[in-house]
């Protein structure tokens, strides 16, 4: 069985797989530590990729938010990540989370940061409110430990159980008097790391034409804009609306 050396071996396996040809040049560009997420460069154009949008713990959440659980009501996403993701990264991250699960736009938005930590309250349009407790603190390549949490109506839903603390994988080996783990739930992406097969996974839907990636442009400029706000209103110690 052939181990991915990279996302953009997966990419191509899952290109092969599925026999689509792509015409257009494509690269894909790893976050730095001053970047707020990766980047698809498609015929020399850089876009920004939202990666967890094609994270299936979250689809999961976003989609019976709406539809299962009377309609969602409020949303909690609490979480870690390693330290040189960055805060705000993390919280960009978070910020298009909660609009999607909540399905509306920020209102108001009140933040609270230290150095590697923030606690955000938000009021959407349609009156729903989100809380994100966010640390970037964990040690260089420890996998990131998120929780999604919507409340609605008739239920919840979340991406964990109440007792799970990490992430649990796909796959359990029990063998030669030893446990063995593997997130791959698909021979396409073995060998790739849970972050880096949700990445080739939305790079492949974006190169079939399944995300008009255009749209992230506008899109990431008002993640930062929500981030800049969040500052404001942790320097000032108020709520900012929007």
């Amino acid at each position: 069985m052939e181990t991915n050396k990279d996302v953009k071996n997966g990419v191509n396996n899952l290109l092969n797989k599925n026999c689509i040809s792509i015409k257009s040049s494509w690269e894909f560009i790893n976050k730095n530590t001053t970047d707020m997420t990766d980047f698809l460069i498609i015929d020399s154009i850089k876009y920004p990729l939202f990666y967890w949008r094609s994270d299936p713990q979250i689809e999961a959440v976003a989609r019976n938010a709406i539809k299962n659980i009377g309609g969602s009501v409020s949303l909690k996403i609490s979480g870690l990540i390693r330290k040189n993701y960055r805060i705000d990264a993390f919280l960009y991250k978070a910020l298009d989370s909660a609009e999607w699960i909540l399905d509306s736009e920020i209102k108001k938005i009140t933040a609270y940061f230290n150095t590697n930590a923030v606690n955000v309250t938000l009021l959407m349009k349609n009156d729903k409110v989100a809380l994100l407790e966010l640390s970037s603190s964990l040690p260089d390549g420890i996998e990131e430990q998120t929780r999604y949490t919507a409340w609605g109506k008739e239920g919840m839903e979340s991406s964990r159980v109440v007792s799970t603390k990490t992430r649990p994988q796909s796959v359990y080996m029990f063998k030669d008097d030893k446990t063995y783990e593997f997130n791959d739930s698909t021979l396409e992406l073995y060998g790739l790391s849970y972050e880096d097969s949700i990445k080739a996974v939305e790079i492949f839907k974006v190169l079939k034409e399944e995300r008009n990636i255009k749209n992230n442009l506008e899109r990431d400029k008002k993640l930062r804009f929500y981030i800049e706000k969040a500052h404001e209103s942790s320097d000032k110690n108020k709520c900012i609306e929007l």
